[in-house]
């Protein structure tokens, strides 16, 4: 198999599936909605690091489990709206003064999304460039109604 078909297998693998591990957490502070974090559990401890050593915020886990994308499937499951936390995937791409292209992926409450987005945006202001944003709407699956539906859990 040649490289370019490697590079297609690879990526109907990497598009097979749409759920993202995630921690569901708080940080301490005064304003509990703006405090609530949904990190992917592949980053978790490093972030968990950075807010504690770093910022000295107390990190809490509500729960691991996984965000899904939004589709008409989560809404036919017999599920009411009010089972699943609406949380927004966010992508982007930043371009380093050194030309080089980081993608970037953070996920927020949908409830907080605009003042959130401010937020993160802010931070790369005057050093990089930040291109092709695209949020993607969807929910964080609590873990009893991942195991309702018999989906394989995602390991704590």
């Amino acid at each position: 198999m040649g490289s370019k078909g490697r590079g297609a297998a690879l990526a109907q693998k990497v598009s097979m599936s749409d759920e993202v591990a995630l921690v569901h957490c708080r940080l301490d502070g005064p304003d509990e909605s703006a405090n609530q974090r949904f990190v992917p559990l592949a980053e978790f401890d490093l972030w968990r690091n950075l807010m504690e050593l770093r910022h000295h915020r107390t990190v809490t886990v509500e729960e691991i489990s996984a965000w899904v994308p939004e589709r008409a499937l989560w809404w036919n499951s017999g599920f009411s709206a009010e089972d699943l936390l609406p949380v927004l995937r966010l992508r982007f791409d930043r371009r380093t003064p050194d030309g080089l292209v980081v993608p970037i992926e953070r996920f927020f409450a949908a409830e907080t999304y605009p003042q959130a987005q401010e937020a993160l945006l802010r931070h790369f202001e005057g050093i990089d460039t930040i291109t092709r944003v695209v949020a993607m709407p969807g929910y964080f699956v609590p873990r009893a109604l991942r195991q309702e539906m018999g989906a394989q859990l995602v390991p704590a």
